[in-house]
């Protein structure tokens, strides 16, 4: 395995499975990236293909799943069950609330029965697919997730759950300050919820 060293950080060679990188540069300040392939059974790990993250140590906890040494012809697999869950817990920079947190995820991922694509949780926010196709032989496909969340925590959760064969996640982050146009919608988002809240005020008198 090829390992470069990035801003003071060791960076794999890419793996195939990694082919919808982020809108954004990697290894700019204030961005992460980091990609696991499940090659070991080690419970939690941090990224065995590649890491960029200058703020911490990433790390997969796997909740109630089976690691698998080969699957469906690829190595490196954790079979997942209804109540299992893949957590990744990312470090990040500082809190900022002037900034957003934009975070890309892809998953390399075999259905068991008839799921559709995993659903991803970043820090309590939910991200349904947004394209979801098969990759290499077998029954693999990938599927991949932008999520932003309205403030620039300084770390994110990241989690799967469901039953399913899990075979590699690559996860970027990108902590930016919001555009104009963005700020408008945040804020417009954030008025839509005076009236609840000045409901619910009134019915508590």
């Amino acid at each position: 395995m090829t390992v470069a060293v990035v801003f003071g950080c060791s960076v794999a060679s890419v793996r195939a499975n990694d082919i919808n990188p982020p809108p954004w540069t990697r290894f700019e300040p204030n961005t992460t990236y980091q990609n696991w392939d499940f090659s070991t059974s080690g419970n939690p790990t941090g990224p065995d293909v590649g890491v960029y993250n200058p703020n911490g140590t990433p790390e997969a906890t796997v909740t109630g799943g089976t690691w698998l040494a080969s699957f469906d012809q690829l190595t490196g697999v954790w079979q997942l069950g209804a109540s299992s869950s893949i957590d990744l817990n990312i470090p990040n920079t500082p809190f900022d609330a002037t900034k957003i947190k934009n975070v890309w995820t892809q998953i390399t991922w075999e259905p068991i029965g008839t799921n559709a694509a995993p659903v991803v949780m970043v820090n309590g926010i939910a991200s349904d697919a947004i394209t979801t196709f098969q990759v290499g032989t077998g029954n693999w496909m990938q599927s991949y997730y932008e999520t932003t969340l309205p403030f620039s925590p300084s770390s994110e959760d990241v989690i799967i759950t469901g039953s399913y064969y899990v075979t590699e996640m690559v996860l970027d982050t990108q902590s930016v300050v919001p555009e104009p146009s963005s700020l408008a919608l945040l804020a417009l988002g954030a008025i839509s919820l005076l009236p609840f809240a000045s409901r619910k005020r009134r019915l508590a008198a």
